[in-house]
């Protein structure tokens, strides 16, 4: 399935099984409701690779879902709040926060963000 927010963050979300605690990156994306719908949002299942070109990021996530991401839409909604709000209530989630903006193609990124997130849960 493809889905194309209007507005879009990257989420780093630590959560914890029984056994370990671990770190995703993933897509928190929001969508502006009209006169017969209600504003909404979704989080993907994390990401597992990104591709773009000059016009949108593509994160593709661990269920197959791709989230056609456009540049200059990454902001947070109050919908979106609302659901990362929903997201810290899961019993599994230790925590989440919204990344600041960067170049999601930078080479070596997401295993940067994943190893020290990896530390910071590790030390709690």
């Amino acid at each position: 399935m493809e889905y194309s927010p209007d507005d879009w963050v990257i989420l780093k979300v630590s959560l914890a099984t029984r056994d370990r605690t671990f770190t995703q990156l993933r897509v928190l994306g929001g969508w502006h409701g009209g006169y017969l719908d209600g504003d909404a949002w979704r989080i993907n299942s994390g990401i597992q690779t990104v591709h773009a070109d000059d016009r949108a990021y593509r994160f593709l996530g661990r269920s197959g879902s791709v989230y056609l991401c456009r540049r200059g839409g990454y902001r947070m909604s109050r919908i979106m709040a609302a659901g990362l709000t929903e997201l810290k209530r899961q019993p599994s989630v230790v925590d989440a926060e919204v990344l600041e903006d960067r170049n999601w193609l930078e080479p070596g990124l997401f295993e940067a963000l994943l190893s020290i997130a990896a530390d910071d849960t590790s030390a709690r």
